[in-house]
């Protein structure tokens, strides 16, 4: 059920309370709610915006900054509205590598308080929310192409990241959504403050405040912050409501070592056998599921080199994607009989895009492989994993957004090492490429000689992570192994805040992972409230 809190008529008296509570409405929260609903539980999920992108509710985000190094996915990354970032992200589903949840003191001075084995039930819950039941492993995707996979060496593996066919979460739960009587959504609810019990180990109650101006309050047996990396570090880093310092505000780690993905583009791609250059690297979609090709060095180098988690992906530099983008909004606005004068394609450019479309779909279709014009070049692109360090950090400005919560300064700060991870992994794919055959590389000279000046041509991955990290202890972390924040009895935080190392892949499919083992510790009574 939606209830939108920007036309709700003030209410006075007791809050709103239900079993639970979740703030936020993303991947996390969303998919944390209705599998509580399922089970009958009663659930509140509170949203800061609403159904759709509006500028009044994205204006928060505008007023963030910077100290020094860019993060554009602090304005272009958060979306406030229900199903926040899976509106627009594009399903890529990876889970996390084994040796990324083990200790590694090479990259931090913890290691997950949990194994990849925990979590891999979690992983295959995740798929069949998702629809995504018939997800092949990598060996059957070559086996259905009817293609053995390019051989490799002791170095590097090939692998596919699956990409769910229908990514937007609330088109894939609206229907749920609506017709839930366990779940209600409260639309337009941001959250502004917590308040605690008078034993002060319980979260009471949640205040919120509404466009309207007025203020809300709602309670749970169990509150989950499930609200984005920076905006759980942000409520976390307030004051209580009465004014008074939050007992885990002295936590050493809350608000620091904040983790993104170092992307760059490490060096020109050129084939020497274009097919089967192609045929290892382009996308296979198969019963409806795209798989990405991808390469990345094997665990055992990780540990003896003792590199971070790396991965490569090649990208095709086309011009004819736009025409081609615009080829089909033109088609699907014919379908949909809205005939939009200004999307027509230009006939010459039509008559470009049919000559390429036509060989696209013929190999589609024969052989469930896209076909990636690249008349603009190839690149190969790196995604790092960053080195955790505290100085890499969130603060709060002295001004104050329409809500009266403090601005959001971010303080995006890279230790440097993980250079030496990125040139070494970009000799080493390009080495296995000229060795195969398969294409020449010519790597950014800047990456090779491992100069430090090539630290300014990363750019973020939109993968905020950290500043919540968990940990065995509170000296180490701010929330133990089952999310629940050190020193409460009933506040938890799921999400990519929790992270205290990243690996290389996408942070939303593990952050499902852990929200659902969340919800099944709720749900079959692991987590124990009864001395609440």
């Amino acid at each position: 059920m939606l209830i939108d809190l920007r036309h709700d008529s003030d209410r006075d008296g007791e809050p709103e309370h239900a079993e639970t509570l979740i703030v936020g409405s993303g991947a996390v929260g969303l998919t944390m709610a209705l599998e509580l609903a399922r089970d009958g539980r009663q659930v509140i999920l509170l949203e800061a915006g609403g159904r759709s992108v509006e500028s009044e509710s994205q204006a928060f985000f505008k007023s963030a900054s910077w100290r020094d190094r860019e993060l554009s996915g602090l304005h272009l990354g958060r979306f406030r509205m229900l199903g926040g970032t899976t509106n627009f992200w594009g399903g890529q589903l990876l889970k996390f590598d084994h040796i990324v949840m083990q200790h590694r003191p090479w990259v931090a001075d913890v290691a997950w308080p949990i194994s990849r084995e925990e979590l891999d039930p979690y992983y295959a819950r995740g798929y069949k929310l998702l629809g995504m039941e018939h997800l092949l492993a990598d060996h059957s995707v070559w086996d259905r192409l009817n293609a053995a996979p390019p051989a490799t060496n002791a170095a590097l593996e090939i692998f596919f990241s699956a990409w769910a066919p229908e990514p937007n979460l609330v088109t894939l739960f609206e229907k749920e959504i609506a017709a839930s009587r366990n779940v209600q959504v409260y639309l337009h609810a941001p959250a502004v403050a917590l308040e605690l019990d008078s034993i002060g180990t319980r979260v009471a109650r949640v205040v919120v405040r509404t466009p309207r101006g007025t203020v809300r309050h709602f309670s749970g047996s169990r509150v989950i912050l499930a609200n984005g990396t920076i905006e759980i570090a942000r409520l976390m880093k307030l004051p209580l409501a009465d004014g008074r310092p939050a007992p885990w505000s002295s936590n050493a780690w809350l608000g620091k070592g904040f983790l993104d993905h170092l992307d760059c583009r490490a060096g020109q791609v050129t084939p020497l056998d274009a097919r089967r250059f192609h045929n290892a690297f382009d996308n296979a979609y198969l019963d409806g599921i795209k798989y990405m090709p991808r390469l990345k060095f094997t665990e055992d180098i990780q540990r003896k080199r003792q590199t971070m988690n790396v991965a490569a992906l090649f990208f095709f530099n086309s011009s004819f994607e736009e025409h081609l983008g615009n080829a089909m909004i033109f088609l699907r606005s014919l379908m949909r009989g809205r005939f939009q004068k200004h999307r027509v394609p230009d006939p010459r450019a039509l008559l470009s895009v049919c000559r390429v479309a036509a060989p696209m779909l013929i190999r589609y279709i024969r052989y469930h492989r896209k076909s990636n014009p690249a008349d603009r070049g190839i690149e190969l692109r790196l995604s790092c994993e960053q080195l955790p360090i505290p100085e890499s950090a969130i603060h709060l400005g002295e001004t104050r957004d329409a809500l009266g919560m403090p601005v959001v300064e971010m303080d995006w700060r890279v230790d440097g090492r993980e250079i030496d991870t990125m040139a070494d992994f970009a000799q080493v794919v390009a080495d296995y490429l000229e060795q195969n055959e398969l294409a020449t590389v010519r790597l950014d000279p800047a990456l090779l000689a491992r100069d430090r000046k090539f630290l300014q041509k990363i750019e973020d991955g939109y993968h905020q992570m950290g500043m919540a990290r968990m940990a065995s202890t509170p000296d180490k972390g701010v929330v133990d192994r089952e999310l629940r924040v050190f020193g409460t009895q009933n506040l938890h935080i799921a999400g990519a805040a929790v992270y205290p190392t990243t690996g290389f892949a996408n942070p939303t499919f593990t952050a499902i992972a852990l929200g659902l083992r969340l919800a099944d510790g709720i749900r079959t009574g692991r987590l124990d409230y009864s001395a609440a």
